[in-house]
């Protein structure tokens, strides 16, 4: 997967988490809270198994320049956007 498509996943996911909040406050149903869960979790698994470099595999963070902090290789920019 793309790094493009792995940061939009993960927008979409932190994205529906915060709708289930909004829902939950709204509803006080258990179940918006078990689905607010359930994406916070994917969320964060989506974003460590893929939000990798792909030249050397490492985790590349919060903050993604131009370049892998880790590896030093040039991040190519129309994937990151």
């Amino acid at each position: 997967m793309k790094l493009k498509q792995v940061k939009y996943l993960i927008y979409a996911l932190g994205g529906a988490c915060i709708l289930m909040v909004a829902l939950l406050g709204l509803t006080n149903s258990q179940v918006f809270l078990w689905l607010t869960l359930v994406l916070a979790v994917a969320a964060v698994a989506v974003s460590l198994v893929w939000w990798r470099c792909p030249y050397c595999g490492e985790h590349l963070g919060r903050d993604v320049g131009e370049y892998c902090s880790h590896c030093g290789r040039r991040l190519d920019q129309n994937d990151l956007v």
